[in-house]
């Protein structure tokens, strides 16, 4: 404001950065219900690969159990004989049995403690995630989301139309300003750079700033050994992640989704 008047620069570019912090907040709670649901369906086959793993090594253990006594009924009827100090039957097919059959069992029982320390990484993670936080202690994304979508988008919306409504109420009220200068387009004192942007400088800007993060996410891609993340195949059958995928579908029909 100054002694000639008031000047709006302007109103449109608020009207649109309201709708832009609308819009984000929005964008970020799709994309928070894709990632819990993204986590839940990899805790889901963790899961489901563990109970997988232990029916398997209950069936070893079984096998096992029959070969170690069988190996015990054929030791009790062995008979020494006496010319060649040898026993009869010789029982080594049986030991074998046992033998094979204890490698399985190991080897699935390795399989269960990696697969357990697989999965309470991921559910510790994923706990992480979901944590709710506390007095001395941040959120977890889910919530920090929920938060920013749920509570902190509406209100930040909300004073600015407020804004928005008494800008526009200003501008019905005579300030002192010239009446013959009203439906002037230029304020003299108002610099080049100040004045509203138009419709391709606007879009252009917006172009570079996207242009500069993605620049930024590249960079840090490389340096940390990132692959893209804007790219992701999912099953086009159970929609699970591709290495995820439990319908044994061939995937000769995959889907590539990549964000534009």
């Amino acid at each position: 404001m100054s002694k000639e008047g008031a000047y709006i620069r302007d109103v449109r570019s608020l009207e649109e950065l309201n709708n832009i912090i609308g819009f984000t907040g929005e964008a970020m709670a799709n994309i928070e219900e894709n990632v819990s649901n993204y986590l839940n369906g990899v805790q889901e086959v963790l899961n489901k690969q563990l109970d997988y793993i232990r029916e398997q090594l209950e069936e070893a253990k079984e096998r096992l159990s029959e070969a170690q006594e069988a190996l015990s009924s054929c030791e009790s009827s062995q008979r020494r004989d006496e010319e060649t100090g040898e026993y009869y039957p010789s029982c080594s097919s049986e030991q074998c049995e046992v033998e094979a059959a204890q490698k399985v069992v190991d080897e699935w029982e390795k399989k269960l403690d990696k697969g357990t320390e697989i999965a309470d990484e991921c559910k510790n993670e994923i706990d992480d995630y979901n944590d709710p936080g506390g007095v001395f202690t941040p959120p977890g994304g889910h919530h920090l989301i929920l938060n920013m979508s749920q509570k902190q988008t509406p209100k930040a919306t909300q004073q600015l139309q407020e804004y928005i409504a008494d800008v526009y109420e200003y501008r019905q009220h005579d300030v002192g300003g010239d009446p013959a200068a009203a439906e002037e387009t230029l304020n003299p004192a108002v610099r080049e750079e100040d004045k509203p942007m138009t419709d391709d400088e606007r879009f252009a800007a917006f172009q570079k700033n996207i242009q500069g993060v993605k620049d930024e996410q590249e960079k840090d891609s490389y340096s940390h050994k990132i692959k893209d993340a804007n790219r992701a195949m999912r099953c086009p059958n159970c929609g699970m992640p591709l290495q995820l995928c439990t319908c044994k579908n061939l995937h000769v029909d995959i889907n590539l989704y990549q964000k534009q």
